[in-house]
């Protein structure tokens, strides 16, 4: 029974996305990550780790950092300490877990084609959650990013910017070290 009212709370969020703000004048308010967080977390937790990633946007690397870009890989992290994206990549490694930093939506949908990644973690402001609720297909097994499904944790972005943004380190910390269960 529980299994069918999150279904049924993760679908009705998704169809009442396009009348939020009608619905925030009415006094019904919701975070749509949460839901989806809550609805995929127990298939999140059962994808082996070495087929889960960290997946975080270029905006939250310092703009001293001395990362560079590759093609293949994003923006490779050097562990300088200018942003908090070093202690990530560095317990990702140690728990067996893919780690990246992505400098567009477009070039994420490649990385997790390539990477054959099942289960992500990504970080996005409001805008880009709204934006790829539209441009991408979401369904009750995952969210498909190109030809392949993926299971999605989010965490919200502090706010709106593409440059020095921050989001809650800790919590990622805990959805790394304790499974999506770490959000609570």
């Amino acid at each position: 029974m529980t299994q069918d009212c999150s279904r049924l709370k993760f679908v009705s969020a998704f169809f009442f996305f396009p009348m939020r703000s009608l619905l925030g004048r009415v006094g019904l308010r919701y975070d749509i990550s949460a839901i989806a967080n809550a609805y995929y977390r127990k298939a999140f937790d059962r994808v082996p780790v070495a087929d889960k990633a960290v997946i975080l946007p270029h905006c939250l690397i310092g703009e001293k950092c001395k990362a560079r870009f590759s093609k293949k890989d994003g923006v490779l992290c050097v562990n300088c300490k200018d942003c908090r994206c070093g202690e990530i990549r560095l317990l990702c490694e140690e728990k067996g877990w893919q780690f990246f930093i992505s400098p567009s939506t477009n070039f994420t949908k490649r990385l997790v084609q390539r990477k054959g990644i099942r289960a992500a973690i990504g970080a996005a402001c409001d805008f880009e959650i709204e934006k790829g609720i539209h441009s991408t297909p979401i369904t009750l097994r995952g969210v498909r990013l190109k030809e392949r499904k993926v299971i999605p944790q989010v965490i919200r972005m502090a706010r709106y910017d593409c440059l020095n943004n921050d989001i809650d380190w800790e919590r990622l910390r805990s959805m790394i070290r304790d499974g999506a269960g770490g959000l609570l």
